[in-house]
């Protein structure tokens, strides 16, 4: 039932995707312009050193070989990049001869990269106010009015949610790379995807509630731990949601950058943002309890009881409801 919200609210909002694709189209060649005047000269001089030509030669190898699925090609390339005298390994010593220039080379891509994600969520913020407007009063909030009236909150949701989210990165992919040099190729390729997805499945199960608590009104940080047992039961109910929702944008990406030549990721990119916000905004509101419209004539009404354990607390609570309501007719009409 939350997935099928979530998609209904997805496409009932769909214009907000072109919104999301103006915007980080826009940060996009932003940052790519600081970072061509900033950093991009020092980093052609070490993309020009032989140690990294090599390498980006051996990886093109490596996946021209993971394509073809050719296994004795796929044994050598994998040698030849992380083997014990691997062209990764010879980079690594040759970057550390190179401190200086590394160190400002990767803090100039930090700090691009970290206000590019910054305004990205100011974004992403906005857009969830206005998803929010629409599932409590069903009003059509205008961009521009959401982004600044949210302004403050969209920072300080932004400023803790930046670093928790480059944690799970830094996790994610050391593991991946673990994964990649202890097993073979198709199981290590195997073993780190799937690492990479449960990774940032976990992490929207933690920080998920954060986004839709700041912009009902709520201190995000008091979301982070579950007040009562229902609420606490609801977390695994996320978590396959989350899981699930990934493992379809991931499918959807991918098939989109190979089929259209990466033509078709001007849509699915910025509406696998927009599907992730609609299933927070789901989940935070299945999670509390909350009634939210699906469309003008449909509301979801006590969401909290209606997709978990107690469905005869939810029966209980209707029939008594419709006591209730037959006492005051009664009264009323004597």
């Amino acid at each position: 039932m939350r997935f099928r919200n979530a998609l209904h609210l997805f496409m009932s909002n769909f214009k907000n995707v072109y919104r999301l694709l103006i915007y980080k189209f826009v940060g996009l060649i932003i940052a790519c312009a600081l970072c061509c005047a900033f950093v991009l000269p020092e980093i052609q001089d070490i993309l020009n050193t032989a140690q990294v030509q090599g390498l980006i030669s051996n990886a093109k190898s490596f996946l021209k070989a993971f394509l073809s699925m050719d296994e004795e090609l796929l044994l050598t390339s994998k040698e030849a990049l992380i083997g014990n005298n691997g062209l990764i390994k010879q980079v690594v010593r040759y970057l550390t001869d190179m401190t200086t220039e590394i160190v400002w080379v990767s803090l100039g891509c930090l700090i691009v990269f970290a206000i590019k994600h910054f305004v990205d969520i100011l974004c992403d913020f906005a857009i969830g106010s206005i998803l929010n407007d629409k599932m409590t009063t069903y009003a059509d909030t205008p961009f521009f009015t959401a982004y600044v009236s949210n302004l403050r909150k969209a920072c300080k949701y932004a400023i803790v949610y930046v670093p928790v989210s480059f944690l799970f990165n830094v996790v994610g992919f050391g593991v991946s790379y673990f994964f990649i040099s202890q097993f073979t190729v198709l199981v290590g390729l195997f073993l780190s995807i799937t690492c990479l997805i449960v990774v940032q499945a976990v992490k929207m199960t933690i920080v998920g509630r954060w986004m839709p608590a700041e912009t009902v009104g709520k201190n995000m940080l008091s979301d982070m731990t579950a007040t009562n047992a229902l609420e606490k039961r609801q977390r695994s109910k996320e978590f396959s949601c989350y899981l699930i929702c990934i493992y379809i944008i991931v499918i959807i990406n991918v098939m989109a950058a190979t089929c259209t030549f990466g033509s078709a990721l001007l849509i699915t990119a910025p509406a696998s943002y927009m599907l992730l916000i609609c299933m927070q905004y789901v989940n935070y509101y299945t999670a509390k309890g909350k009634k939210y419209f699906l469309t003008y004539e449909q509301i979801e009404e006590n969401a909290h009881f209606g997709d978990n354990e107690n469905f005869f607390d939810y029966i209980t609570q209707k029939e008594m409801q419709t006591v209730e309501e037959n006492v005051s007719e009664n009264e009323k009409g004597e």
